[in-house]
């Protein structure tokens, strides 16, 4: 397994957007130099009033299949 980490700071306005259909994916790029295209449903348990921020791991299997989320902090 690979876990990769990246910070996130997206406003309540900006994810309007991106629910509406406009944007699928978000693209990241990770502490380790790697920029990873993340669907977006798969952060929206960490959404909150204010929009979406925080330092994110990602753990990835041997295939890039995501393996699990979680915010750090």
């Amino acid at each position: 397994m690979r876990r990769l980490r990246f910070r996130l700071s997206i406003s309540k306005a900006q994810l309007l957007r991106y629910y509406q259909g406009r944007v699928a994916a978000l693209s990241v790029d990770t502490e380790q130099g790697l920029r990873l295209q993340l669907p977006l449903h798969h952060l929206r348990g960490f959404v909150g009033h204010d929009g979406l921020s925080g330092y994110f791991e990602i753990e990835l299997n041997e295939l890039n299949q995501l393996q699990g989320l979680r915010r750090i902090f």
